[in-house]
């Protein structure tokens, strides 16, 4: 999933030519749903990535490009949400701070995984949790 969501950045990312700083290692973890769904619909620099329906999760991952059966995405959403990560995140998207990053030079390491505000995509308890609910359902989160 990792590498999806990175692929996916760095193509949005052309829509934001005029733009000279990205940021594709970030997402933004504590926001509410609505939060995610305004930042994504209004800001045009977070991508939103909702997997807490079986029916979001279908949308979010063709989104993704990644090719799940209904029955998979049906398991991968049960699965995904007893890992007890958050069901709604954002991907930034051209939200990059100084020096064209927002999280990934940020010295405090242990803020990049704590689950609270921006946290660094690599880093985040998210990615493993995606990837194994994804495993355990049968596809994978790559694409």
């Amino acid at each position: 999933m990792r590498r999806t969501i990175v692929v996916l950045a760095v193509l949005a990312s052309s829509l934001f030519a005029a733009s000279s700083a990205y940021a594709f290692d970030c997402i933004r973890v504590s926001a509410s749903h609505q939060g995610s769904v305004q930042s994504a619909n209004h800001s045009g620099r977070w991508l939103l990535l909702d997997l807490s329906t079986t029916e979001a999760a279908t949308q979010t991952l063709a989104t993704i490009g990644v090719q799940a059966t209904p029955a998979q995405v049906a398991c991968f959403t049960e699965a995904y949400a007893q890992s007890g990560q958050p069901l709604t995140f954002t991907l930034g998207i051209g939200v990059a701070g100084k020096n064209g990053v927002l999280a990934h030079n940020n010295p405090n390491t242990r803020v990049l995984s704590d689950g609270h505000g921006v946290d660094h995509i690599e880093d985040s308890p998210i990615s493993s949790a995606v990837d194994a609910a994804a495993a355990s359902c049968g596809f994978s989160a790559n694409g």
